[in-house]
Parts: C-alpha cells; structure tokens; sequence
C-alpha cells in the first residue's frame, strides 16, 4: 500500500511540476519571444505618446550598431504608432507596426504564425497588411478584405489609407490580435513622411537569463533613450512566472511530506506489529546499531523501489502527455490571459533525478524515529508481548 502510495504521490508532483513549467514556458515565448522580445528601445516621450513624431534619432544606425553586438540573437527595426482600422462594418483602435519582412520573422517568427494567407508575397495594387484573428472577426473582415488605416504623420496630421488584408496571425493573446497590425515599414515610412524612421527597436538576445545585464549595458551606451527589458514591459508575467516557481516548490514539498508521513506511519506500525521479533534478536546478542541500520534500509529499500517505479512511470506519461498535449479546462477564457489552452509537458532529465533523490532523502529521515522507537525496547519485555 505504500508504495502504491509513494508511486502515485511521485507521479502526481511530476505531473504538476510537468505543467507548471510547460505553462511557463508557453507565456513566456508566446508573449515575450513572439509579442514583445527581450528588450526595447524608444524615444523618452514614444511611451506616452504613441506617434511618429517621436522617433529614434539615427534609429537605422542604431539598429545596426545593436545588431553588431556579441550577444544579440535578432533584432527588428521597426516603425510603430498607434491608429485606427476601419472596415465597412466597424472601426477600432489599433497598434500599427511597420516591419522588416525578414528581420521581423527573425525577432517575432510572424512568418510561423499566420493561420491563414501569406507572409507579404502578393504583389497587389493595395499595399498588404497582417491582422489578427481576432481583430478579422471584430471588423468583420476576411484575406483579400480592404480596411483603411489612419494615423498622424510625423507633422502631426492626419493620414489615412488603404491596405488589403494578405494574412492572419493567431496568438494566445486575444488582446493583441485585435490590437495589432502589420505593414512594411517602407509603405508605412513613404505615409508618414519619412522612409527611414524607427520608433521602436526590438532585440531577442541569446542567453535570455542576461536580459537585465544586457540592458544595464544599452543603457549606458545610450542614456537619452528610454530602454526596458521584458519584466518592465510585461510585470504581470514577470510576477505570475516568479509566482509559479514558488507555488511548485510548495507543491512538490508538501506532496513528498505527505508521502513521507505515510512512509513514516507503515513503517511505525511494522515495528509495534514485530516487537516480540526485535525483542528476540536483541536478546541473542545483535546489536542496537545493526537493528537501527536494519530499519533504516528496510525503509529505504522500500522508498527505492517505489520511487524508482514512480519516476519510470512519469517518465513515460510525460512523453506520452508531450506528444498529446494536455487540454485546459476553460482554456478558451485562460486566452485572454495570454494562456493557451492546450500544454506541451516537458521536463529535463535531470528533474527526475534529483526528485528520487530528495524521495531517498526524506525516507531515510522518515525512518530515524521508527528505528529510534526499536532499538529502545527492552528486549525481557520485547520477547514476552503478544
């Protein structure tokens, strides 16, 4: 029964261990690798003010100069304000992007995630524009639909003009496929007035875990422009991932407690139910030490084997929960939070490893009081109980 126990206590914490970071891992690419990246530059007053007007001086230089940098893994130069889209059924505020076609599917991978239409291949009279799912549904619009954008030049006045939608893009976000446009930045620059403004620089650097390093080093090099990383940009995330890596260490301990108290209490009563045993093998000469080793291996013998079950197998229910996926209950809902609603579990090996070996470590713990309560009986009693 405790090892029927212990097996399933192992399976259960690796599952949720399984999750947790599957979850964590799936938010962080979807809204950091493709939605914000590791780090952005903008000019001081772009934050508050969304407009041309506020562009990057030497943004193209820049962008070159941060490209060149050991350590950055891709960067987009990009041209972005906010505007309106306007359909023949509705309108609504939007974020326009003016992209590099390949540099942007370096930074974001736009590329890998249209769901419908191509990735600026048509050649048509209309310049094209990349949509949201999302915001295609809210406009009432479709691939091959005309929507007109406007927006402010870089003078401040009022530009609109036609785009014919080529493709849409899905993301776990619902608020960003109805927020967010893209267009080429040249057609976009050739509307506002100039053909090589940038507004906003967006880097994905190689060792994610430097992104604060990284950006206490571009800050320095360009004190008049206003650099964040993604914790800045993004702090809920920044706060629900630091919340997950507690919430699993919690988890993981109290489901291991759990089975080590019941290890603890099999093992108690296996010493009450063999005490006349004890009594007699201590009365023949063996040694207190030798009885206290004895219940300790006995325990860990025990921990071995249904530990080594539990983490053989959950290694095979992650592999097999990998390649199925695990569906969400209410995920459709968990979507406007930036979760999807089917998770990849993954784990390394190492993992495993390390949970058998923290197992072995609470049940030779759990076994100390256990031997302790036998090698204290007094061996004239011990033979004599029932």
């Amino acid at each position: 029964m405790i090892t029927t126990a212990l097996v399933l206590g192992i399976m259960g914490g690796i599952f949720s261990a399984a999750i947790r970071l599957a979850a964590e891992e799936q938010q962080f690419e979807d809204t950091i690798e493709n939605m914000v990246s590791h780090i952005q530059i903008h000019h001081p007053e772009f934050i508050a003010n969304p407009e041309a007007h506020y562009r990057i001086p030497d943004g193209k230089r820049i962008a070159e100069e941060i490209g060149d940098q050991a350590g950055t893994a891709a960067l987009s130069a990009r041209l972005v304000m906010d505007g309106m889209a306007a359909s023949a059924n509705m309108n609504t505020g939007v974020r326009i992007k003016g992209i590099q076609k390949e540099a942007e599917s370096q930074t974001t991978k736009l590329d890998q995630l249209l769901e419908e239409g191509t990735y600026f291949e048509e050649d048509w009279r209309l310049p094209s524009v990349v949509i949201g799912r999302q915001l295609a549904k809210d406009l009432l619009v479709e691939t091959g639909s005309r929507i007109v954008l406007t927006f402010q030049d870089i003078d401040g006045e009022i530009v609109s003009s036609s785009f014919r939608v080529e493709a849409l893009y899905t993301v776990t976000s619902r608020r960003f496929e109805e927020r967010t446009v893209f267009v080429k930045a040249d057609v976009l620059g050739e509307l506002v007035g100039e053909t090589d403004a940038v507004t906003e620089i967006a880097i994905l650097i190689e060792d994610a875990e430097r992104y604060r390093e990284v950006t206490d080093d571009l800050r320095t090099q360009y004190p008049d422009l206003e650099i964040r990383h993604w914790a800045d940009m993004e702090p809920a995330l920044y706060f629900s991932l630091e919340v997950l890596d507690q919430m699993l260490i919690y988890l993981v301990g109290v489901i291991i407690l759990g089975v080590s108290f019941g290890l603890l209490n099999t093992i108690l009563m296996s010493i009450l139910e063999r005490v006349r045993e004890l009594g007699i093998l201590l009365s023949i000469g063996m040694k207190r030490m030798k009885v206290f080793s004895m219940v300790v291996m006995e325990t860990t013998m025990v921990a071995l084997i249904g530990g080594t079950a539990g983490l053989v197998l959950s290694f095979f229910m992650i592999r097999i929960l990998n390649q199925h996926g695990v569906n969400i209950p209410g995920g459709e809902g968990l979507e406007d939070f930036g979760f999807a609603a089917v998770l990849y579990p993954d784990l390394p090996t190492s993992f495993y490893f390390e949970i058998g070996g923290v197992v072995i470590l609470f049940a030779i713990l759990a076994s100390i009081y256990p031997a302790w309560k036998a090698i204290r009986l007094a061996p004239a009693e011990a033979v004599r109980a029932e």
